[in-house]
């Protein structure tokens, strides 16, 4: 049996010989220092997966993963780094739609266990067809904002009201009201609401309703914070307080048609699968945080 192919590129050989000798016995493994040497091998060969390390002389990590996913969509994307560059984590998800980002020194099992569970994700993708669709142009795009701001809300309802149908809420009782009675495809999100953490309804929000979008909207300060929402809840895209609108309509505008996308191939939500949150992060969330989240466990996946 052919054994799924996978590609690294780091600049450094060392680590490149031990990642291979590491996957040989499941993968069949590419191994590179260079940018275009990966894409000729990529345009020539089923690659299921390409784990790419942020700092090389010549291309960050970011731009090789933009590169692929415009090659290969169906390429499952990892990024590889030693060092916590809160633009490069931004960069990450919002250029190369990454799946994992994952930071040096890491513990070998641990990312045979994500290389495994993406190789898993390539092939059930290989059939996707990742081509524009076209919607039906329907006054039911519903976006959800959560944020504290009734301004922020009244200048993205009036820059994108006339394509999609925008509702605010400012703390998590209108949310849970909210979308309890819309099926929302996109929402867009600060950390905070109300004073509160909500990076865990987050988490919780992307494991019940994969299809749901999540655009987050923050100063770039905590780079542990953006990773989880990465790995915990594969956000869409993060972008930066204050917000430019043109820049959000973009992403607002990609991460409707990926909705799209998820609804006419369920199959895609395995891309979505986010890491479980430890028990013991769970015994910290608030007693309003595990009221929302109750409501919608309850549900598990309203349908579309």
């Amino acid at each position: 049996m052919e054994k799924p192919k996978i590609a690294f590129i780091d600049d450094e050989r060392r680590i490149l010989k031990s990642l291979k000798m590491f996957f040989r016995q499941t993968h069949d493994v590419f191994i590179t220092t260079d940018a275009d040497e990966l894409m000729t091998y990529i345009k020539n060969n089923d690659v299921k997966v390409v784990i790419s390390d942020q700092r090389m002389p010549d291309i960050k990590g970011t731009e090789v993963l933009e590169k692929v996913k415009h090659l290969s969509p169906s390429t499952v994307r990892i990024l590889l780094t030693g060092y916590a560059d809160l633009n490069a984590i931004a960069d990450s998800v919002n250029s190369g739609e990454i799946y994992r980002y994952i930071t040096k020194p890491w513990q070998n099992e641990d990312l045979k266990k994500i290389v495994d569970k993406a190789t898993s994700i390539a092939e059930t993708m290989k059939d996707i067809d990742f081509t524009y669709i076209e919607d039906s142009g329907c006054s039911d795009k519903f976006v959800l904002v959560l944020d504290d701001s009734e301004e922020t809300y009244l200048q993205m309802k009036k820059y994108f009201g006339p394509i999609y149908n925008l509702h605010w809420a400012d703390s998590l009782d209108k949310a849970a009201k909210l979308m309890a009675k819309h099926n929302f495809a996109v929402a867009v999100s600060d950390v905070e609401l109300d004073g509160e953490d909500i990076t865990p309804i987050v988490y919780e929000l992307k494991s019940i309703r994969p299809e749901l979008m999540m655009l987050m909207i923050t100063e770039y300060k905590d780079a542990h914070m953006l990773i989880d929402l990465i790995n915990k809840g594969q956000i869409f895209r993060c972008l930066p307080r204050p917000t430019n609108l043109s820049i959000l309509g973009v992403s607002l505008d990609r991460a409707y048609q990926h909705h799209l996308r998820m609804v006419n191939e369920p199959s895609l939500a395995v891309l979505h699968e986010v890491e479980a949150v430890p028990e013991d992060e769970k015994i910290s969330f608030s007693s309003r945080i595990k009221s929302f989240l109750s409501l919608f466990i309850r549900f598990k996946r309203r349908p579309v």
